[in-house]
């Protein structure tokens, strides 16, 4: 099964399934410590705690409404 971040799941879903949400902890997101991950649409990828891609690096340049690259 295919893993979407929350960003890719709405654009190419229609609606967040949260399947990277869960991944790590608000605390780690306060700290910006994310979770390395695939994700179908982004490619490898960093996700928050809600599986919010958070890399502007990613194939979607997602990250960048973030101003976070955690590379």
């Amino acid at each position: 099964m295919a893993d979407f971040c929350r960003q890719c799941s709405i654009e190419k879903l229609g609606e967040d399934f949260g399947d990277l949400k869960g991944l790590s902890t608000p605390e780690d997101t306060a700290k910006e410590k994310f979770m390395e991950v695939l994700c179908e649409g982004c490619g490898p990828t960093y996700v928050d705690h809600e599986g919010v891609c958070r890399s502007s690096d990613c194939l979607c340049h997602h990250g960048a409404e973030y101003g976070s690259n955690p590379t």
